[in-house]
């Protein structure tokens, strides 16, 4: 493919204008092309889910790059939304104090950068626009006024008043013995002194959440027993995830050396291209320890360099050898795209070399990413087609505790844990 069309057609679709219909959805979505790299974290390091906990000093920092050429008075705001993710139906004056919306103010313009872009930055909570109320939130940053058309981006957080204790392990043996080795089974309870004096079976929900994905987790789990101030969730066949396999991942800090799985950097007068070395599948290779960072991407650049405006983009190119599997569809899954299994990161197929191909625009950074398998009308992938499938795999997840208030009625946050398989694992 000629690359120059390629990033032709880039900066054609970026041009775009506001005002166009859309539908607004409560994920972590992109809704303009000129938005890239948008990021939410906590300042204290990138690499940390968004949550604060309420009535806290905490702060999260969101980041991201227009692509347009000149700068605009962005706005945002806060929406909470139930357990599942719906929006809720308390009004804003239920959950915000002060302000509904404030304008994103800080911004500077990229360096030497081709192509050119603004970075823009926030903290948040402000002294002017605080929440009350725990729960799952929705970040909406926009043009003008909140409508669905003026949308240009969503990012998920939350907010936790922590009162319950979780407790997890991961059991060498799991309940069905046809999961030995592969599969990773959660055994969970809960601990508190209060909430379950009022009809936990009815109020309490949990969710576990495996890295950062949004397809495979498991959602309005319920005790199966209670024990004085401990709930139980002790399922016939357990709470299992698939183990998996350590991701794969490039370094694309700097585009002056080739890193481990780069095999050439193409620098071009509209930008740089970055193919990686050929990728194979895995499923039924030995498992084998890689670091990695849980699917996660981290923006920085090589010493001496701002990433936040010197950093350079590049079309990344990925190759699958892989026999062209029927009926279904493989992506790249992993924080390079917002863990979204969507046009972005679907790949083609390339019949002549007999492998699949796909292309993502990239800020520099590292990267960690899977394969994902997705049959036709499915909306959940599987790794372990392309990956494998190992109990031994180092995955990180992340357990909410949800209670169902009844007045107003809300979904609140009371628990929170984040572990990694491998410091629970028991024998």
């Amino acid at each position: 493919m000629n690359k120059n069309i390629v990033f032709t057609a880039f900066y054609f679709l970026i041009i775009s204008t506001f005002g166009f219909a859309q539908i607004v959805e409560n994920k972590d979505l992109i809704y303009d092309n000129n938005i890239q790299t948008a990021l939410l974290y906590p300042p204290s390091n990138q690499l940390l889910p968004p949550i604060i906990r309420l009535n806290s000093a905490d702060k999260l920092r969101l980041s991201f790059d227009d692509m347009g050429a000149e700068s605009y008075l962005f706005r945002y705001t806060f929406e909470h939304c139930t357990k599942d993710w719906q929006t809720s139906d308390l009004d804003q004056m239920d959950y915000l104090d002060g302000f509904f919306e404030e304008e994103i103010t800080k911004y500077e313009f990229s360096l030497n950068a081709i192509p050119p872009y603004i970075h823009y930055d926030l903290i948040f909570p402000s002294a002017d626009m605080q929440i009350k109320l725990s729960g799952n939130y929705i970040l909406k940053v926009y043009v003008d006024s909140p409508e669905d058309e003026n949308v240009i981006f969503t990012r998920r957080f939350f907010v936790v008043e922590p009162l319950v204790r979780v407790d997890v392990n991961i059991p060498y043996y799991p309940k069905n013995l046809e999961f030995v080795r592969k599969k990773q089974q959660i055994d969970l309870k809960l601990i508190t002194p209060d909430l379950f004096n009022a009809e936990p079976m009815q109020r309490i929900n949990v969710t576990i959440q495996q890295n950062g994905r949004w397809d495979n987790i498991k959602e309005n789990l319920k005790p199966t027993s209670i024990m004085l101030n401990q709930l139980n969730y002790d399922y016939t066949e357990g709470i299992v995830f698939n183990g998996g396999n350590q991701f794969r991942n490039f370094d694309m800090k700097s585009f002056w050396y080739q890193s481990m799985y780069i095999k050439e950097i193409i620098s071009e007068p509209d930008g740089y291209i970055v193919n990686l070395h050929t990728s194979y599948n895995i499923a039924n290779k030995p498992y084998s320890v890689i670091a990695d960072i849980q699917g996660r991407k981290l923006i920085t650049a090589r010493q001496g360099q701002n990433p936040n405006t010197e950093g350079e983009y590049a079309w990344v190119e990925f190759w699958l050898k892989q026999p062209r599997i029927k009926d279904a569809n493989i992506y790249l899954l992993g924080a390079l795209n917002s863990w979204q299994l969507d046009d972005k990161g679907k790949m083609g197929y390339d019949s002549r070399y007999h492998m699949y191909h796909g292309s993502m625009f990239l800020k520099q950074g590292y990267y960690d990413y899977l394969f994902a398998v997705v049959p036709d009308g499915n909306t959940r992938g599987n790794v372990t087609l392309i990956e494998g499938d190992h109990w031994e795999t180092k995955n990180q997840y992340s357990v909410y505790v949800y209670y169902k208030e009844r007045v107003p009625a809300y979904d609140r946050l009371v628990g929170y844990l984040t572990f990694n398989s491998f410091d629970v694992i028991t024998e």
